[in-house]
């Protein structure tokens, strides 16, 4: 018999059979999500893009934001998330492409203009205009978009088509790798 199971740790305090019930409904949520994203990669015969977090926790957190803010950034398992994807991408030879997520919010997805200036961002919280070619929609929308064309671009035979021409002599042709 366990005595942790039927008796709290302090008067008033939680139950420790509830310690870890976030982190194991995390888990659960995410092992569903990646198994339909992987299934369905795999019957469509296609690959999937997601931007490259790494340490998004050590840059996020260098801004200001309330307590409940971070709070709820910090408790997303997208680290978990990453990895449950990676290996059942694995398993299931579907492509895994992880996106540099530079500019992924502030580039237009139809026209591909990124704002001039800071002051004048296309991106006003939820909501993004680009006054380029005056397309209106949703900031996570054109960011998916752009993750999307980006995860695209690798993945075509032809080699990246968003990329600039390079017309430097000494310059070394080099393979991309994931």
């Amino acid at each position: 018999m366990n005595f942790f199971l039927y008796y709290p740790l302090k008067r008033g305090g939680a139950y420790p059979q509830f310690f870890g019930k976030e982190r194991r409904y995390q888990k659960h949520i995410n092992h569903e999500i990646t198994t339909y994203l992987v299934t369905k990669a795999a019957t469509n015969k296609s690959s999937i893009a997601i931007e490259d977090l790494t340490n998004i926790r050590q840059r996020t957190n260098q801004q200001p934001r309330s307590k409940k803010e971070r709070r709820l950034s910090n408790s997303w398992a997208f680290d978990q998330f990453r990895i449950f994807l990676a290996y059942k991408c694995a398993l299931h030879g579907v492509k895994l492409i992880l996106v540099n997520p530079a500019y992924t919010s502030l580039t237009c997805h139809k026209c591909l203009h990124i704002s001039p200036t800071k002051e004048t961002t296309y991106r006003k919280g939820k909501n993004y205009h680009c006054f380029h070619c005056g397309w209106k929609g949703d900031a996570d929308y054109n960011g998916a978009k752009n993750i999307a064309a980006l995860g695209l671009s690798v993945n075509q035979p032809g080699g990246p088509w968003l990329s600039c021409e390079v017309s430097c002599l000494d310059f070394v042709p080099r393979q991309l790798t994931i």
